[in-house]
């Protein structure tokens, strides 16, 4: 049996902003699923991070739509678990159970598995640490339950990041992990990551990698894609499957001195691409003039999408030497500066993932319905530390209604392109 492992899809973000990134999002899957149906997969795993908000845009709920419903009419069943850009702080229901009511997917539980051939899956939402011994009490009554009494093969796909490999990302151990399964399909890391644990059976665990670069990954140039898992033998066995509809980036080092020449590589580089690239310039040198580098720089506006500098011996910061120009990434800078403002990681992400939107959209409504249901259920919970911080944050997200007020603001050696 022949699986389709896709992860962190992040369906609606827009890189710098721009519609052609998003698009290049909304083609990068298709690919997956074309490819998919291609290969004659019998299932197909979205393993969490489905959207990159919890609230998205049409488009994406079109495109993921019309994605499920090209499976179906293939006869191939689609199984998801949730990631944290799925869920909203309010307890509200996802939006991507839609498409389990409408019976275009199957959200995976825990308690029961969903069988496709001689398949059993079995799957959880994403965790947050606060919430992590819940979900570690419900994996090990999982190993309890079934123990190895199960014939057919068996997969657990979480949306959870491992401590052995990141410890700062991680919310668990691979020890946390229950043992008894033949495929540990998980979903969070961007990066491509396989390995086999020992106290697993020697089980394969895989992060398959989101399938475009997002926020927290920058301009770089690396591939992206998905598995294909063949769960027939003994073991189950990968391919990892190159995505390449994607639109190239790349970073290059530049001498100040030599503006035009180092410019003239760039594009030569740029030109060899089917699809115009997104780029990030290194300069190296001293007294750099900001203007005189902008002023040569716009010569990529031909062949590139999209371009930004710096100078190649700085550590951006919010501290370094700053240009009146958009920041790199706006939903990354969002975020920190929410986080700066309001002191509280979950405070930055319900002001700029839950409220913003609606607010964004002009909704005053539903951001007000947001803060009012906050503010209900830390009263009931007696848990009043963050309520000013969210009430402060839905004022904010209506005086500023568009997510374009950061632009024109100054940030740590970024000068953006077009």
């Amino acid at each position: 049996m022949l699986v389709a492992h896709v992860s962190d899809l992040h369906l609606g973000y827009s890189q710098f902003g721009l519609e052609e990134r998003e698009e290049d999002v909304y083609a990068t899957f298709n690919e997956a699923v074309d490819i998919s149906i291609r290969e004659g997969v019998e299932l197909v795993i979205l393993g969490g991070d489905i959207f990159h908000t919890p609230r998205p845009n049409g488009k994406a709920i079109i495109t993921l739509a019309n994605a499920l419903k090209k499976l179906k009419e293939k006869q191939i069943p689609v199984a998801y678990v949730l990631g944290e850009h799925d869920i909203s702080r309010m307890r509200d229901v996802p939006l991507a159970h839609v498409f389990s009511n409408l019976g275009l997917a199957k959200k995976l539980r825990l308690d029961e598995p969903f069988v496709v051939g001689d398949c059993a899956v079995y799957g959880a939402d994403k965790e947050r640490r606060s919430n992590i011994d819940a979900l570690l009490e419900r994996l090990h009554n999982i190993e309890k339950m079934t123990g190895n009494r199960e014939k057919r093969k068996r997969i657990l796909v979480l949306h959870q990041g491992l401590t052995d490999m990141n410890k700062f990302a991680g919310e668990i151990n691979s020890t946390d992990l229950p043992a008894g399964f033949d495929y540990y399909a998980m979903g969070h890391y961007h990066d491509h990551i396989e390995k086999r644990y020992q106290n697993l059976g020697g089980a394969l665990l895989v992060y398959p990698g989101s399938i475009e670069l997002t926020p927290s990954e920058g301009i770089k140039e690396v591939d992206k894609g998905f598995v294909l898992v063949d769960m027939s033998g003994q073991e189950a066995t990968t391919n990892w499957v190159t995505l390449s509809s994607r639109r190239p980036q790349f970073s290059m080092n530049i001498d100040y001195d030599r503006l035009t020449e180092g410019i003239d590589d760039i594009i030569s580089k740029a030109s060899s691409f089917a699809k115009k690239p997104v780029v990030k310039v290194l300069v190296d040198g001293k007294n750099l003039d900001p203007k005189v580098i902008a002023a040569n720089l716009r010569r990529l506006n031909e062949s590139c999408l999209h371009y930004v500098w710096q100078p190649a011996d700085e550590q951006l910061s919010s501290s370094s030497l700053a240009f009146d120009e958009r920041p790199a990434d706006l939903d990354a800078e969002l975020l920190r500066l929410a986080k700066d403002a309001l002191g509280s990681e979950e405070a930055a992400n319900l002001a700029v993932r839950d409220l913003l939107p609606p607010a964004a959209g002009g909704n005053a409504g539903a951001v007000l319905d947001i803060v009012w249901d906050i503010f209900k259920k830390k009263r009931l919970s007696g848990d009043n530390d963050n309520s000013d911080a969210a009430l402060a944050a839905a004022d904010d997200n209506n005086n500023n209604s568009t997510p374009q007020n950061n632009e024109g603001k100054e940030e740590g050696g970024v000068v953006k392109g077009p």
